[in-house]
């Protein structure tokens, strides 16, 4: 009977043992899921391939608004409508050859913003709020500037790699104007702030890169633009 009784006792230890295991895997998972920053879960060659694909796009829609400009429009007359977008960019029936995202336009094709590698998952943005330093004809007007907001800094970094803009110090240069990323393009160019970095200047006369917030938008967050149109 000790015999019977010191086995089953073994045997209720290996169990709880192996349960208890269990849960401390199950906690580990949790933990690691949770600490997890979105956007930065993309490994270094999908990250590349996300870079140029947010380039080309960049190239896309700046060759929709020569398009649409051929089409006899003016600047003011630029529309980014598409049923998928804010509705504050009007309507893509509204005069379909000036519209970026229509076939009788521009001819973009409207894409989502590439989730995985924000940290916010935001929609595009497209404003003549902001001016680029040194690109255009720099009398105190906006430029025509296509956003995507709320990139990792990883992104960022690789993406000024590529377009030829210095990360000082290893980090994205910081943009120190309040640069408004959201007030939909309705063809109105109102300047309020330039993008450059007043620390280092790695961002005066690139047409495009990724810039670090201060104020607004606050810094730690980081921004991709690309001039569209320079004015």
């Amino acid at each position: 009977m000790r015999r019977n009784h010191t086995h089953s006792s073994e045997s209720g230890n290996i169990l709880i043992y192996i349960l208890g295991a269990i849960f401390l895997l199950g906690l580990l998972i949790v933990i690691v899921k949770g600490s997890s920053t979105p956007g930065s879960n993309i490994d270094k060659e999908s990250l590349l391939i996300r870079v140029s694909e947010v380039q080309q796009y960049g190239e896309e829609l700046e060759r929709a608004v020569a398009y649409v400009m051929r089409n006899g429009h003016s600047e003011a007359d630029i529309r980014f409508a598409h049923p998928d977008a804010d509705s504050a960019y009007g309507d893509i029936t509204d005069i379909p050859s000036r519209q970026i995202f229509s076939r009788d336009g521009g001819g973009a094709k409207y894409r989502e913003a590439p989730s995985d590698v924000q940290t916010t998952p935001t929609d595009w943005s497209f404003n003549g709020r902001s001016a680029v330093m040194f690109v255009g004809t720099n009398l105190g007007g906006a430029d025509l500037i296509a956003f995507l907001p709320y990139v990792s800094k990883d992104f960022c970094l690789l993406l000024n790699d590529k377009a030829g803009v210095i990360n000082p110090l290893g980090d994205p240069p910081q943009d120190v104007n309040q640069v408004r990323l959201y007030h939909p393009f309705d063809g109105v160019f109102n300047f309020n702030t330039s993008i450059r970095d007043d620390a280092t200047d790695q961002l005066i006369g690139k047409l495009e890169g990724c810039f670090e917030g201060d104020v607004d938008p606050l810094a730690g967050t980081y921004h991709y633009y690309r001039v569209l149109m320079a004015r």
